[in-house]
């Protein structure tokens, strides 16, 4: 059995020239003293602007699955193209905004307290405006297609919650949880993304950096309240796998056999 080790950001950072928040979220102790695989779960924001030589790289890893979290019209701007045909990509329209941010900015005279009780409500209807996106996530993980790859634009929200439930149904303790979703401050260069871009969330940069800051950041208590909610409405994180994501218990000891040392 492999060591768990804490995965610094330096271990979970893959060597890519233009990525952005990308990372192995593998490296976890789980309660039981087991250890999450490397080199089989990775989480990303956009893969729009990588290399030639990142694209090999992440062809060289052998993901066999990308499940992509983002809206139609985020996928038309950024597209992601390294994958070849080989790859199942996993993708789906929805009307629902929750997890983007630049739905989230058009409002008038918002703050940045005003700002961050968004965020906190988003963490409340994420797992039910994307739980087709988290069934078809666990759906690939059980048949084994796995090293897998979610990611969404930011690689925070959407992702973040994706990444949380797939550590928990490994039996990730819940601080280890919420450290792998905090480890996106230390990934997300936002100034390098944002200078790439001319979109609302860049403009505002350059006049709102307070307001902006509960967007971009990961804070603990938004992950606290997805939780939270899982807790009040579903019986916590089991009852939500179990029950709106078909995720049992057998499934999940399935997913060990496969996912941990």
């Amino acid at each position: 059995m492999s060591e768990p080790v804490a995965l610094t950001p330096e271990k979970a950072r893959l060597p890519l020239e233009s990525a952005f928040n990308l990372r192995d979220f593998g490296g976890y102790a789980t309660a039981d003293g087991r250890c999450v695989k490397r080199g089989m779960l990775y989480r990303s924001g956009t893969m729009a602007l990588l290399t030639d030589a990142d694209a090999d790289h992440l062809r060289s890893l052998g993901i066999k699955a990308i499940c992509d979290f983002r809206r139609g019209n985020e996928r038309t701007a950024e597209p992601t193209l390294w994958h070849g045909s080989e790859v199942d990509y996993f993708c789906r329209d929805y009307a629902e905004s929750s997890g983007l941010l630049g739905e989230m900015l058009k409002r008038d005279g918002a703050t940045a307290d005003d700002m961050r009780q968004t965020m906190i409500a988003l963490y409340r209807v994420i797992p039910v405006d994307h739980a087709e996106s988290y069934r078809a996530m666990f759906a690939r993980i059980a048949d084994g297609r796995v090293p897998l790859l979610i990611n969404c634009s930011a690689g925070k929200d959407r992702t973040g919650v994706g990444a949380a439930l797939v550590l928990a149904a490994l039996g990730v303790p819940r601080p280890t949880i919420v450290q792998d979703y905090l480890a996106t401050n230390a990934h997300a260069d936002w100034d390098w993304l944002l200078a790439q871009r001319n979109t609302l969330v860049a403009r505002m940069r350059l006049t709102r950096t307070d307001m902006l800051e509960p967007l971009l950041k990961a804070e603990s208590v938004y992950l606290d309240t997805l939780f939270a909610t899982l807790d009040e409405s579903h019986g916590g994180v089991d009852g939500y796998l179990n029950d709106v994501l078909g995720v049992d218990a057998a499934a999940r000891d399935s997913m060990r056999g496969m996912l941990l040392d």
